[in-house]
């Protein structure tokens, strides 16, 4: 289970490709060959992730981008990166 103190990194094997101008973003493993597709709010945790930063501190920057309760962005925050670990397109790091 993934929680709010743990870092996560993207893993070395995806590819990124931002569209329209960061508001959509295509994820492609290419050892696995699975993509997977960002929203805006997905693309942005997503550029968060090499920022060294927990999953708490990425929820707290949401709330500076987006109009989103506290609750709502570490939701997102979570739900995302436990979508991402599952397709193996993030791993957990020690922090």
């Amino acid at each position: 289970m993934i929680e709010l103190h743990q870092k996560v990194k993207p893993d070395t094997d995806v590819v990124v490709t931002e569209l329209e101008e960061g508001k959509e973003a295509v994820l492609l493993h290419l050892g696995t060959k699975a993509y997977f597709t960002l929203n805006e709010t997905g693309v942005h945790i997503w550029g968060l992730l090499s920022a060294d930063l927990t999953l708490d501190e990425i929820g707290t920057k949401l709330l500076e981008e987006f109009d989103v309760s506290p609750e709502k962005a570490r939701e997102s925050v979570l739900a995302l990166i436990s979508e991402l670990v599952r397709e193996k397109l993030v791993k957990v790091v020690d922090g």
